[in-house]
């Protein structure tokens, strides 16, 4: 009698057990990696989009938060900034889905590209994590554990050529979003406005130098190619000198040494220095999620 209440009692629990470990299959977002291997395996990921599927540690105002997982690093995994700030509310514990690209914990780059980092104060007074030694997500969008949107989805980025009376002129949607193509002369000029952000620009390619970089050029006041295009997937088509194309991407500032660290194939900027005569230290790059040709071909890999 004894052994036959064991055996069902073994049995119950049993059944708890993988109902559990089924729960958590199904709740786990498909693609998606946990903060603890982020963090244990930043470098991996550096200059990439990924899917997190994490706890919220703790909320550092409207554009900042970290998540954990509770696993062998101490303290908070993951910082993830949100450029555009969060539309729902966090809170501590929280289970969240967070997509963006993973870049280092540089403090004078995050706030060269971040107004609301402010030289990190909040992070240093909120945490007790050496940040220098976790990676940080800057986020294209945010769900809930329900899928409710947490954010508008401003950086991934899907272009459809529109045909317009005026030149077939082209937009770029972003979500609900749509972002109008800016020229390369303006965000070469008024770069410092955009490090940081999404941009849409419409120009003339001037030098291609290989399958991961080429370079805008609108004939402007500055001398030289405007923009450093960089293809972190590698180009699907052929670009030529002079092709109209429109560029989607984030913007951030030309240090060679930093570009070198996240893009092996930068090779200390030796192409971009050898095949074309521009101070590039005084122009932006364009980090690319997306390219098309005036007739709307998708010519840059996902």
């Amino acid at each position: 009698m004894k052994l036959t209440a064991f055996k069902g009692a073994a049995l119950a629990s049993a059944a708890v057990l993988l109902g559990a470990a089924a729960a958590t299959a199904e709740d786990k977002v498909a693609g998606s990696i946990s903060a603890g291997k982020l963090a244990k395996d930043a470098k991996d990921y550096y200059g990439r989009t990924v899917t997190v599927q994490a706890e919220v540690e703790d909320v550092l105002g409207g554009n900042m938060f970290t998540l954990d997982e509770d696993a062998i690093l101490a303290g908070s995994d993951v910082l993830v900034l949100v450029p555009g700030g969060v539309t729902g509310t966090l809170s501590h514990d929280q289970k969240v889905v967070v997509t963006g690209e993973v870049r280092p914990f540089v403090e004078a780059d995050l706030d060269r590209d971040f107004d609301f980092f402010d030289d990190g104060k909040l992070v240093d007074v909120k945490t007790k994590v050496d940040w220098k030694t976790r990676p940080v997500i800057v986020a294209h969008s945010i769900r809930s554990a329900s899928g409710a949107t947490l954010m508008s989805e401003t950086a991934r980025t899907t272009t459809t050529a529109a045909s317009t009376h005026d030149h077939g002129a082209m937009a770029t949607h972003t979500g609900t979003a749509t972002l109008t193509p800016i020229s390369a002369g303006k965000l070469a000029r008024d770069a410092r406005n955009y490090y940081g952000q999404t941009v849409s620009v419409k120009a003339e390619v001037e030098d291609v130098l290989g399958a991961n970089m080429f370079t805008l050029d609108e004939d402007s006041i500055l001398a030289g190619s405007d923009v450093l295009v960089l293809v972190p997937r590698g180009l699907a088509g052929t670009l030529s000198h002079d092709q109209k194309v429109i560029v989607t991407g984030k913007v951030r500032q030309f240090v060679e040494a930093d570009l070198d660290r996240d893009y092996d194939w930068f090779d200390n900027g030796k192409l971009v220095e050898v095949k074309t005569k521009v101070d590039w230290k005084t122009r932006p790059v364009l980090v690319a999620d997306a390219i098309r040709t005036e007739s709307g071909t998708e010519i840059a890999l996902r």
